[in-house]
Parts: C-alpha cells; structure tokens; sequence
C-alpha cells in the first residue's frame, strides 16, 4: 500500500504503518484520556489520564503488531512467503505473495491470531490481578478488555476479519471454488458491516459517543471486505496469463538527451514510460517519477539523471503470472517494468497493456490455459 510508512524489518517480514493509524491513534488517545480512565479510575489529574492514554494506545498498537505476527509466522511455518505487514489501528493486511492458499493453511493462519489475542488478554489481566490498584492496574485493565474484544470480534465469520477468512476456508474446502467461497463470506462482512453502521448512527442519536467507532470500524470493514473480493477477482483472472503474453518493445532514448529535447521530439507519443539507454547505462523514465522535479530543474537535466536505473528495479521472470506483475506494479509506482529469461532482458511489461488484458478478461470473459506447451511459450518469446 502506497499510502504506507515502513517502520522496520523483523523475522524477514517488512512492517508498514497506514496513514489511517494516526487519526485513530489521536481518537483513541483523547478517548482514554476525557471519558474511560476518569470514569473506572477516578482522582488523577488530567495530564496523568493523557500519559495513560498514550501509553495504552500504543501497548495496544503492540498488541496488534504480535496479533498480526501470529497469523504471518504460521504463514512462514508453512513455506508461504509474507513480504510485509500493513498495520491499522485494529488490524492489518499481510502482504502474502503466493497465489494458491490451500483451504487448511488459511483456517490455521486466521485462528492464530485471535488465540494469540486471548494469551495477551489473559497476560494483561494477571498483571492487573498482581498490581492491585494504581496506573498500571488501569492501563492493564484497558488492555485486558481490549485483547479480548479483539480476539472475540476477530472470531465473527465476517470476512475479512479472520473469523471470515475461517469461514472462507471452509467455503472453499466445500465448494473448491476460491472465488464463490470469498464472494459469500465477502458478502457476510458487508452485511456485518451495515449492522455496526447501523448500531453506530443509533448510538449517536442516543447520545452515546462510543458510536464513532462502529461507524469507523463498520465503514472500513465495509470497504475492505468490498476490495478483497474484487481482488480475489482480479487475481482469478490474471494468474492465468504469462507475462510472456504481454511482452512488448519499449521506446528506447539516449540518456544524454536533455528533457526540454525529450519534450519536443515525443510529445505526440502516448505512452508514458520510456526506455533510456546506451552501452552504460539502462533506466526506465516514467512520467510519474519526473513529476517530484520541479519544471525549471527538469528541462535542462538530462534523461540520466530523470529516470531510474534498471538495476534498482525488481524485474520479473517470463513465466511469472500476470497477477505477479499487478501487485509489482503497484509496489514499484512505474508504468513498465523489465522481464528477463534465463538472467536476460527480453523485453518489458507496460501497466496499460496488462489493464487492458485484465478489462478483456473481466468484461468479456477470455479465458486462458496456463498449462500451455513450451513450444507455445519459446514462440511467443520471439516474437
């Protein structure tokens, strides 16, 4: 997700922060601090219930983060590759690369996580039972409660909270059909998203604060559960296709070029990424990428200097799904992107031509068989 800051690595897994943390980092902190640690624990003075707040906001961020990690550490136990983990306030999306899940890995990946939410839960209320009374009894107490509503709402057959993914699991072992499995329990966490909608508005018309977060949590799981069906679809459709299949030649420029020179001599040409080379030096100039320059800079540079080396781009194999360049693609932020074969260039993959396929694909139904013959595949890479 682009719309991500990278925190750290940890057991190879990169960990990302979405921008949406910090709106409910800030919620939840004057949450704490003005209505829930006055009312069960009353006679501390405001900045005292504003320390406490941050520091329970941010255990519970921890909270999430070991949640999160117990689904992606079940997920390398079992040989599947996880790249990141994109946090939210009371959740995340790990990044899984592998296209083909099996029905059982998926049940046990979603369960480890609630479990694991139930060990901190039962942690926290120990530590509290021991402390007795006092700031860390309050913040532990918080913790417990909220370890646990984690677990327990995680646990609804809503997808994509992990109940659903559950649930989508054993759709599919039934139905061996990913797409119509994740299409029903997508619908399941619709349905379950419009209830805390619902519940939300009718809190506030009572005058009950707390129904900003149904409202909160209702519309972003309406929306994720609306998006992981769609990519389910989208990832159905692309995994049949080579990239071979859309290999295509790039206008290749000198790096020597100036911009301004650039400019003027393409200007009618509607691609919007280019191929700059020459005996030393290959990089991909993408429109998007020269924008952060500013027009004045920009003119009297050369190409070179614009575009990004080859080198520091991830390349793709001829073999790899199409599915495999769309989530590149997405990770990269370019609009081509290099396909080599046996540690060669072959040629390049451009972002409107696999749209385009994947628009056909959608709108009209072409079907494609993976399982074609390596004749067919040595054909088509000479082309």
């Amino acid at each position: 997700m682009q719309a991500s800051l990278k925190l750290f690595r940890i057991f190879g897994i990169d960990i990302k922060l979405h921008f949406t943390w910090w709106f409910v980092f800030l919620l939840l902190i004057w949450s704490l601090s003005t209505g829930f640690f006055p009312q069960f624990f009353p006679g501390y003075p405001i900045t005292t219930y504003y320390l406490m707040g941050i520091v329970a906001s941010l255990l519970l961020f921890v909270s999430v983060l070991l949640h999160e990690l117990a689904h992606s550490l079940v997920a390398k136990a079992k040989n599947i590759p996880v790249e990141s983990i994109t946090l939210f306030f009371f959740g995340g999306v790990a990044g899984i690369t592998k296209e083909d899940l099996k029905p059982s890995s998926e049940l046990q990946m979603a369960l480890a996580g609630p479990l694991f939410s139930l060990v901190l839960a039962g942690i926290f209320l120990l530590i509290n039972k021991t402390i007795g009374n006092g700031i860390i009894a309050a913040v532990t107490f918080y913790l417990y409660q909220l370890n646990l509503i984690l677990a327990i709402f995680n646990l609804v057959p809503a997808f994509p909270l992990d109940g659903g993914r559950a649930f989508r699991a054993i759709l599919y072992l039934y139905y061996k059909d990913l797409k119509k499995a994740t299409k029903i329990a997508a619908y399941g966490g619709k349905f379950f998203a419009g209830v805390m909608l619902f519940l939300g508005i009718f809190a506030l018309i009572g005058g009950e604060s707390s129904g900003l977060w149904f409202i909160f949590l209702g519309g972003f799981l309406y929306v994720i559960a609306k998006a992981s069906y769609e990519q389910v679809v989208i990832r159905e459709a692309l995994s049949k296709i080579y990239v071979f299949e859309l290999i295509s030649k790039a206008t290749t420029i000198s790096p020597t070029m100036k911009f301004s020179e650039f400019v003027e001599k393409y200007k009618n040409i509607t691609e919007d990424a280019f191929v700059i080379s020459d005996s030393k030096f290959v990089g991909i100039l993408d429109f998007r990428r020269i924008e952060q320059t500013s027009p004045e800079a920009r003119a009297k540079l050369p190409l070179k200097q614009l575009a990004k080396p080859l080198s520091a781009i991830k390349h793709l194999q001829a073999k790899d799904s199409a599915y495999t360049a769309y989530r590149l693609f997405s990770e990269e932020n370019l609009e081509l992107l290099p396909i080599y074969e046996n540690n060669k260039l072959k040629g390049f993959i451009t972002n409107g031509k696999l749209m385009h396929r994947l628009a056909w694909n959608l709108k009209y139904g072409v079907h494609d068989d993976k399982n074609r013959n390596s004749k067919n595949s040595a054909k088509v890479n000479r082309t």
